[in-house]
């Protein structure tokens, strides 16, 4: 077995009730959560993972996310996803993914951009002081194109929504869950959209932090097969950006 192949975490996962809509499939959320997971317990196991930042005053943030899916999983279906470390950076790492089927197709790509942050000052963490980690380094690619920078949303338009931070939308860092911001967005739709639809590729880009108590307004764009998103907080600060690509 070569160091590289080593370097490939896999974790099998069922897809639960909890995991799917009215499609019975997987929702896009849900399996954004796993992709997240999956990247936890690879850090853990190779000793950088949220338990061992944490005895620094340390935690990753995930600062861009895309995922492309052909289909999703279904209810009671079995599936896995592997990760590996793309490359490592001074402020960021690319940390990739591949999505199977319970017959070992590869049903999906995901490739996801972290940084560490110091929990006190909630500042970028020079990752050169940590040169060990680069040696988990692949090179190998996800086979999809990096997460974009999303364009802004028509600042003309009104908000399509509200919602303010509560207890539910919050994690271990305090600060919302990155899965959070694509529900308020897939929340703005109605029914037929996801019933004649379905979400082939989601972009999200994290920008700043929203905590408990804060209010924030939703702007959604609509461009042909293409939906545009701004979060923004009552400052009209940008908080996330997101955009889907529908097929």
């Amino acid at each position: 077995m070569s160091e590289d192949i080593k370097k490939i975490h896999s974790v099998k996962y069922f897809v639960t009730p909890q995991d799917v809509d009215f499609t019975r499939q997987i929702t896009s959320i849900s399996l954004g959560n796993y992709i997240l997971n999956t990247a936890g317990a690879a850090a853990s196991l190779n000793n950088f993972g949220l338990e061992h930042l944490q005895e620094e005053n340390l935690a990753w943030v995930v600062s861009r996310l895309a995922v492309e899916m052909d289909s999703y999983p279904a209810q009671y279906e079995k599936f896995t996803i592997k990760t590996w470390v793309e490359n490592y950076g001074k402020l960021f790492t690319t940390r990739n993914f591949k999505i199977f089927d319970k017959n070992r197709s590869v049903i999906g790509r995901a490739c996801s951009i972290w940084a560490v942050i110091n929990l006190t000052t909630r500042k970028p963490y020079n990752l050169q002081n940590k040169l060990e980690w680069n040696r988990f380094a692949t090179g190998i690619e996800a086979g999809i194109d990096k997460p974009i920078k999303i364009d802004e949303v028509n600042t003309d338009l009104e908000s399509i929504a509200t919602h303010t931070i509560a207890y539910s939308d919050i994690d271990f860092n305090q600060h919302t869950n990155s899965m959070k911001y694509l529900q308020w967005l897939a929340d703005t739709f109605n029914l037929e959209r996801f019933n004649l639809k379905r979400v082939a590729r989601f972009d999200v880009n994290y920008i700043h932090e929203a905590l408990f108590g804060d209010k924030v307004l939703i702007f959604r764009e609509e461009q042909g097969n293409k939906t545009l998103c701004s979060i923004k907080d009552s400052e009209n600060k940008s908080l996330c950006k997101i955009q889907l690509l529908w097929s």
